[in-house]
């Protein structure tokens, strides 16, 4: 237990750098990365939920199925579903020209509503994960 807990909290870690890194980029403007990192800070933090519940490789990247990978160890993540999806579509929009529609490039295709939006659904992930692992060794 104490071995799952450490890497759970070494992921959290990493997921609350995440998040204070998309609200530098949101200050400064850079809305894509912005969501980005967001979309990276929710996906560690789920990740940091399944290796407590014992998980110990864990290749999959869409929000979404890892919360229903969750969702066998804990119903209440359920209610993240929906912004699972929301941050799914950061994963390469935000990064790659030929992930997104033409002629436009990702730095430019993202809004500040988007951003915020995205800061807010990752904070509340990660409170989530946090509440649900606590964070001290």
């Amino acid at each position: 237990m104490k071995k799952r807990k450490e890497e759970a909290l070494r992921w959290l870690k990493q997921a609350e750098y995440d998040l204070e890194s998309a609200k530098r980029n949101f200050e400064q403007k850079i809305y894509s990365y912005t969501c980005f990192m967001c979309e990276q800070s929710a996906q560690k933090a789920i990740k940091a939920f399944l290796y407590f519940n014992g998980e110990r490789y864990i290749w999959e990247h869409s929000i979404q199925k890892l919360l229903l990978k969750c969702n066998n160890y804990d119903k209440e993540c359920s209610k993240y579903f929906e912004a699972g999806a929301i941050l799914d579509k950061y994963y390469l929009t935000t990064r790659y020209p030929d992930a997104i529609a033409p002629p436009a490039a990702p730095y430019e295709s993202f809004t500040r509503r988007e951003a915020k939006e995205a800061i807010d659904l990752a904070a509340e992930i990660l409170k989530f994960v946090k509440n649900k692992i606590g964070t001290k060794k």
